[in-house]
């Protein structure tokens, strides 16, 4: 399930919170000031000391999710790039960045290793989505991708699903008639995780590995390197109960440990980790659970061999050494791509230096020299062309052309108008089925995107499904003021890591004197003004994500449930289709549900500053 952080990322969820069981090594932030590897100085030349050395290199992506056309800005050490993106420009970049490195270490061995740290599927646009993402997989394949680990929303539809997709094997029969009718194949990624075991016999599943082992050659001379697959333990609250209730998910530190020393005796020195577990460099400063577990490998094995962690998760820029490793993090959608490039000790096996830059996926016009990756594009194309019929069909009018926005633009108070509006939606449509809501709660990572609106006005099919696209059950349980309270409080108690999008209600919360939870809920209305009673009990309609305690809200864990009314995509559409056929205009709504009031004051206000470092986690 999706997630969007905003806090410090000291404590940040999925930005970890491993560090009381680690002794800190010395974190080092790098900042990258150069948009493509050619103009890199560290690898403009090969250095003579490295000159009987192995090169190698490592190309990373994390977080795709799908994001086939997906553009936009991003910001890379200082610099902040615009229009960057797609999967298309992803496999040039990525191509230029591998012929860059044969070209100056005049490598003719295979010495690259293109990699991903997981979540390359899930919470994506139609054009993955509506072919069960084989088409993302396609993209991967075209891109040469060589080895995979998992993230949560590998889990999204169970993991056999995800096995289906990466091996290339058919669709149930039960398949929608555009995946059934879509080509089936393997995406030649070898996946390997090293910490997700069955509950039933200690076995990692699908006959995956937890590690591959690659040799690198050079100078007439070889030498092993070990990648290690790590899947995050906070997968429980990231995704369905149903979805990982028969794993178990190790200790991501323990794991890489006691690898580390099986490929030790199997002669391999040099080590890459790919983790889906996340971290983030701002204002010079390097933080999250990638930190927080290699401190503690280290302090489990101060050997260790762990050259580069590629991290994902939090859909951060990162670019840092912690200790002797380097870590880095391409931020998310393929707007970039991570790589690293150094040596190996022909007599040792071991990494005798390495260097490690983000780069952005620039667009054509700003690296013309990275040619646009025609078999990608292609891809690309065909899966629009296929998807275009359900995609395009107008569901709904807006009452102005532009987009409804997001949780990239929040107010200060955590609020933003298509979350208001999804639950909004949701509301209405639990009223219509006579199911007697008084209140809808969403998790934030749950909406995905900006509404998209035509210039006519229009909302489309593939407009709404963008922002709500898990297809995750609607339930209306029953809950009392206080569990609603409480809900509403654990926004406060993880620098509001997990927020929530509220229907039906409005509070008040101020200044809390507790480092743990600086702000806490003082009082609770309906939209009526009728005060939330703490004994009364009410309906609220939330996703069985939220049921299960996702995001760690556990005020809604095992609420009883009083109906369900379908899936959260389903009832979004539904909504707008509805307002059309009422002739009434989709507006967004004013952002004013929540109102922070400063401690001692009198008078509540909206506009008190807080928090928003903000970070999508997915």
């Amino acid at each position: 399930m999706p997630l969007l952080v905003a806090g410090s990322a000291t404590a940040l969820p999925g930005l970890g919170d491993h560090s009381a069981q680690a002794a800190a090594q010395k974190v080092t932030t790098q900042t990258d000031k150069y948009s493509t590897p050619t103009s890199q100085p560290g690898f403009k030349k090969l250095a003579k000391k490295y000159k009987t050395a192995i090169p190698i290199q490592v190309l990373g992506i994390n977080d795709l999710h799908g994001g086939l056309e997906t553009t936009g800005t991003v910001k890379i050490g200082d610099a902040t790039y615009s229009d960057v993106g797609t999967v298309a420009r992803l496999g040039g970049s990525l191509d230029q960045a591998q012929n860059q490195f044969k070209k100056t270490q005049h490598a003719k061995a295979a010495n690259t290793f293109r990699v991903e740290a997981g979540d390359m599927v899930g919470a994506s646009p139609a054009n993955s989505t509506l072919l069960a993402h084989e088409s993302t997989m396609h993209t991967l394949r075209a891109m040469k991708f060589q080895i995979g680990t998992l993230g949560n929303h590998e889990f999204d539809h169970g993991l056999g699903e995800y096995n289906r997709i990466l091996k290339g094997n058919k669709p149930a029969a039960n398949a929608d008639s555009l995946v059934k009718a879509y080509p089936h194949q393997a995406s030649n990624i070898n996946l390997v995780v090293a910490n997700v075991v069955k509950k039933s016999n200690n076995k990692i599943p699908y006959g995956y590995k937890p590690y591959t082992i690659k040799t690198v050659k050079a100078h007439g001379k070889t030498a092993k390197v070990g990648f290690i697959g790590i899947e995050t333990t906070d997968l429980p609250h990231l995704t369905l109960l149903k979805n990982y209730q028969d794993y178990k998910i190790l200790d991501e530190a323990k794991t890489i440990a006691k690898y580390d020393k099986i490929l030790n005796k199997k002669g391999v020195k040099a080590v890459v980790v790919m983790a889906h577990t996340g971290i983030s460099s701002q204002d010079g400063k390097t933080a999250g659970s990638a930190v927080d577990i290699l401190n503690k490998v280290n302090q489990l094995d101060k050997k260790n061999n762990v050259g580069l962690y590629v991290a994902g998760h939090s859909h951060q820029y990162a670019n840092a050494t912690v200790g002797k490793t380097h870590v880095v993090q391409a931020v998310y959608t393929g707007k970039a791509y991570n790589d690293t490039q150094g040596y190996i000790n022909a007599k040792t096996g071991k990494f005798m230096h390495l260097e490690s830059h983000v780069y952005p996926v620039l667009p054509a016009k700003a690296n013309p020299k990275a040619k646009t990756n025609a078999k990608v594009a292609a891809i690309v194309k065909d899966a629009d062309k296929r998807v275009a019929p359900k995609v395009n069909a107008v569901i709904g009018k807006a009452a102005t052309n532009e987009p409804i926005t997001g949780r990239n633009n929040n107010s200060k108070t955590m609020e933003n108008a298509a979350g208001e509006l999804v639950v909004d939606a949701q509301r209405y449509e639990a009223q219509k089925n006579g199911t007697n809501p008084d209140f809808a709660m969403t998790n934030n990572g749950g909406v995905r995107s900006d509404l998209a609106v035509t210039k006519n006005g229009d909302i489309t099919w593939g407009a709404a499904v963008a922002v709500q696209p898990f297809g995750n059950i609607l339930q209306v349980v029953e809950m009392t003021g206080q569990q609603i309270k409480d809900a509403l409080n654990q926004q406060y108690d993880e620098n509001q890591a997990f927020y929530l999008q509220i229907s039906g209600l409005t509070y008040t919360y101020t200044d809390n004197n507790d480092a743990k939870q600086p702000y806490k809920v003082v009082d609770i209305k309906k939209d009526d003004g009728t005060p939330v009673s703490m004994t009364a009990t009410y309906r609220v309609v939330i996703n069985d994500f939220l049921h299960g305690a996702g995001d760690n809200f556990y005020a809604f864990k095992d609420t009883p449930i009083k109906a369900s009314i379908g899936s959260d995509t389903d009832v979004f559409v539904q909504y707008f289709k509805d307002m059309a056929a009422a002739n009434t205009p989709v507006k967004a709504p004013t952002l004013d549900r929540k109102v922070y009031q400063p401690a001692g004051s009198v008078v509540a206000t909206s506009t008190q500053p807080v928090n928003q470092v903000q970070v999508a986690l997915g």
